[in-house]
This record gives C-alpha cells, structure tokens and sequence, in this order.
C-alpha cells in the first residue's frame, strides 16, 4: 500500500524542448478555461503569431478577457492550441523555430498556395498542414 502511494506522489518528468514550450494546454486546461494571461504570454514569447490568435479569437474579445483577467471559452482555448500543434508540428519537421514560424505565415504550394495559419483555424485545415508537414519531413515534396 505505501508503494501505491509512493507511485502516486511522483510526477511525470515533461519532455524538454519547444514541445514543453508549445503545449502549456491540457485538457483539463481547456474545458476549464485557459487564462487569456497564458496566451498572451505565449504571443509574447514569439511561440505565436498576435495574428493568428486574433483570427481565431477577435482581437477585441481577447483584450476585453485579458483586461478583465478571464479565462478563454473552451473552444477558444482548444483553437488556441491547434495553432501551436501546427506550430510545434512546424518546427519539428524543419529542425528551425524561425524557419517554421515564416513558412507558417506564408503562401505554401503543397497546401494550394494557402498561409498555414489560416488554414489551422479549424480542425481539417489544420490536418492538411500537419500532413504536408510530415510529408516534406519524410522527404516527399509535392
């Protein structure tokens, strides 16, 4: 019985990297409700575009929930960390935090001259780019 609960007690180490950077968002996180604070953190430390996050929260609705320090609606939340999925899928596949975070921003013909970002809005767009990402790291390049 002790050793159960020595078990218990002990944490799980967290992998170190951009990985533990990117995915502060657990479950949990999300349908409680992350704090707009987290995000703008995030935002602050370049692991996302203020942009990207505006297209997926209003700029306005955003600022009122960090101003008024709420926590982000669970499908805010769960946007939010779509983005740095994709982002972290990014950086994985090109071995280059910057290199990703430009390719993220920019037309890409693999995904029909589509931003990356843009397309990461929702669940689907964001597989297709998870998928050429993959598909470049794996070296097939169309």
């Amino acid at each position: 019985m002790a050793r159960a609960a020595a078990r218990k007690s002990k944490s799980v180490p967290k992998p170190a990297g951009f990985a533990e950077e990117a995915q502060p968002f657990l479950y949990e996180d999300i349908v409680r409700g992350v704090p707009a604070r987290r995000v703008q953190e995030l935002i602050d430390k370049g692991m996302l575009p203020a942009k990207a996050v505006y297209r997926v929260i209003p700029e306005r609705t955003f600022k009122r929930r960090l101003a008024e320090r709420q926590a982000l609606k669970p499908s805010e939340a769960d946007s939010v960390a779509r983005l740095l999925r994709v982002t972290e899928t990014a950086v994985k596949a090109f071995g280059d935090a910057d290199f990703a975070r430009r390719y993220l921003s920019l037309p890409v013909p693999a995904l029909g001259y589509k931003i990356p970002l843009e397309l990461a809005e929702t669940d689907s767009g964001a597989r297709e780019v998870e998928a050429a990402l993959m598909r470049f790291a794996h070296g097939i390049y169309i």
